[in-house]
């Protein structure tokens, strides 16, 4: 969370509330340690949630060569090839000019068999054409083929300004062969449908001036490689409301910006969004798959809030549908939380954005897949709910890591490194929002300059294992929510500085203990602490310096003594509370804060 800028006297007398009190047991509930926490409500949202149907081919036929009409490009004395009646046409050879499929026909099959074919220079068409129309249209690549469509310079967005293009129309491109695709005009996109586009089986290569693969209704691309350098999008849907009626039936549709990807590899270089959707985002891979996504030269270092504030270039997004008029563009907001998804259920991602890596203006599901992340914004965000079932999370470098209005870890691996904070729950724009963060399981990581982990509301930690290395200034903590943290289960190790330090509410089902280092302790220290009277037996390397560390562990039972050490200073304390401290904080109100004025 981007802070605010408190009155510097205020925290004075904060600080002054806390010195000189008693630093054994439990503290009075004024102090770090002994407010309560709210409860945590849970969501209910799942991944069966999400629409079952997934787009299927209107038609994947068995090519029938008997029946089909060859046309040998480099025998044509034209510039101009239409096609009107159905049928299959088998086309091979090179040829300068342009192709346009036209007519009400049932269906049309163009075959490309080995075929190189060039924009004239006098034509601002596309290579491609297929006006609009009512039956079933099919680019099929021809298995063990390699073929090319090349535009030219003067091509731009005052003519077609795509390689193909579907006008008001659907479209099919299948076969096991190779696509080229080269847009060198300015504002050149590769291939353009207004309705649905459907891609499956094909390896495209595209190189763009503008975007790589563009549909305006719903798209589906299925068991496909495509390697994409854009100067825009890479992938996207772009569905537009032009009046305010329009947009709001839209919104209620969830095939309305709707894309599917499933085991195929894409690797994209953009200038702006690598993988975008309207409305719905599903990523279906397995881990043998890979998604590669470089945004507009990846982060702006240093990262910082005002890089980030400027990113540009997301990787990974559902943005929702926008009501456009002649004046302004304005997002549909109201129906967000309930109609707009981003769901990823597996596969390999590697993700280098300017701005963030995996973002939803509505909610957003990972549920597997493993992540290599490195952006200048946030890493997983999303403007109501950001929920992870599993995975293996792997963030490098971000302004800040996982954020949602609500956030909640159900498993997996999560390691990350943030300049802001870590896992926070904040959306300034919504208004009566139980704001939360809930960790029911997993294995997680925290390396934060902000807070590790910060709540605009609750914050509850049921499983899991956590190592929070937090900040090192004053100004931010390990932990911070605005209505109190409880710890009813895992284990919970929170590094972080004395001056802001917040402790779980003396709510808690589980025992904590905070103690508070007489003096700073240097980075790569090792933090031990042992039970006398059970195994219980830990030993970490912190990475960053600390002066307090916040443990809770199920070992940590009423009545037992314990031994904690680092560096030359080692303390012995025995749980009499479900707070207990040891050492002396200078921290603010703890807990639920009761006291907390902001």
């Amino acid at each position: 969370m981007k802070k605010k800028i408190y009155v510097l006297i205020l925290l004075f007398l904060l600080t002054l509330t806390s010195c000189g009190k008693p630093t054994g047991g439990g503290l009075p509930d004024n102090l770090g340690g002994g407010g309560t926490g709210s409860q945590t409500e849970e969501s209910t949202l799942s991944i069966t949630d999400a629409p079952a149907h997934e787009v299927e081919s209107k038609n994947t036929p068995v090519i029938n060569f008997d029946n089909a009409v060859n046309i040998n490009l480099s025998d044509l004395d034209t510039e101009h090839l239409e096609i009107k009646e159905s049928g299959t046409y088998n086309l091979s050879g090179e040829f300068t000019g342009n192709i346009t499929v036209d007519g009400n026909a049932d269906k049309i099959i163009i075959i490309l068999n080995n075929v190189s074919i060039t924009l004239p220079s006098s034509s601002t068409s596309s290579v491609f054409t297929f006006k609009k129309h009512s039956g079933t249209r099919i680019l099929h690549i021809l298995e063990g083929t390699t073929n090319n469509l090349i535009d030219h310079e003067l091509n731009d967005d005052t003519g077609d300004g795509a390689i193909i293009q579907a006008k008001k129309s659907s479209l099919i491109i299948n076969g096991k062969g190779t696509l080229n695709i080269n847009g060198i005009g300015t504002e050149t996109t590769g291939i353009k449908v207004k309705n649905q586009l459907e891609i499956y089986d094909t390896a495209l290569y595209i190189n763009v001036t503008d975007n790589g693969i563009k549909a305006g209704d719903l798209l589906s691309i299925k068991n496909a490689y495509i390697n994409i350098t854009c100067g825009n999008d890479g992938i996207k849907t772009d569905v537009e409301a032009e009046t305010e009626d329009e947009g709001n039936e839209l919104v209620k549709d969830i095939y309305s910006g709707y894309l599917y990807i499933y085991n195929t590899f894409i690797k994209i270089i953009s200038k702006d969004d690598g993988i975008s959707a309207n409305s719905y985002l599903k990523i279906n891979n397995s881990i043998d798959f890979t998604i590669d996504i470089i945004t507009n030269n990846g982060p702006t270092y240093p990262i910082n809030e005002l890089n980030s504030d400027n990113a540009n270039g997301k990787a990974i997004r559902v943005s929702g549908i926008s009501l456009v008029t002649e004046t302004d563009e304005i997002e549909l907001l109201s129906q967000y939380k309930d109609n707009y998804l981003l769901i990823i259920l597996g596969g390999k991602f590697f993700i280098n954005s300017n701005d963030d890596a995996v973002t939803s203006k509505g909610n957003l599901i990972i549920n597997n897949g493993e992540f290599e992340i490195s952006t200048g914004d946030d890493a997983i965000h999303a403007e109501y709910l950001t929920k992870i079932f599993n995975g293996n999370i792997q963030i490098k470098e971000c302004y800040e890591g996982i954020e949602g209005a609500s956030v909640e870890i159900y498993g997996g691996i999560i390691n990350l490194i943030s300049v802001d904070d870590g896992i926070n729950a904040a959306n300034s724009d919504l208004t009566n929002w139980s704001y939360n963060i809930y960790i029911g399981n997993g294995t997680i990581t925290i390396n934060s300059e902000g807070d590790g982990i910060d709540s605009n509301g609750t914050v509850e930690i049921t499983g899991g294992t956590i190592k929070i290395f937090g900040p090192t200034r004053n100004d931010n903590a390990a932990l911070d929510a605005d209505k109190g943290i409880l710890m009813n289960g895992g284990i919970l190790f929170a590094f972080g500085p004395s001056g802001m330090i917040e402790t779980p509410g003396s709510n808690s089902k589980q025992n904590v203990i905070v103690y508070n280092l007489s003096s700073k302790v240097s980075a790569n220290s090792t933090f031990n602490i042992y039970g006398n009277e059970t195994d219980m037996n830990y030993s970490i390397t912190v990475s960053k310096s600390f002066q307090s560390v916040i443990i809770s562990a199920p070992e940590i039972t009423t009545g037992l003594t314990f031994t904690l050490s680092c560096n030359n200073e080692e303390k012995e304390v025995t749980i009499n509370n479900i707070i207990t401290t040891i050492g002396q904080t200078f921290g603010g109100p703890g807990g639920g804060r009761p006291n907390r004025p902001w």
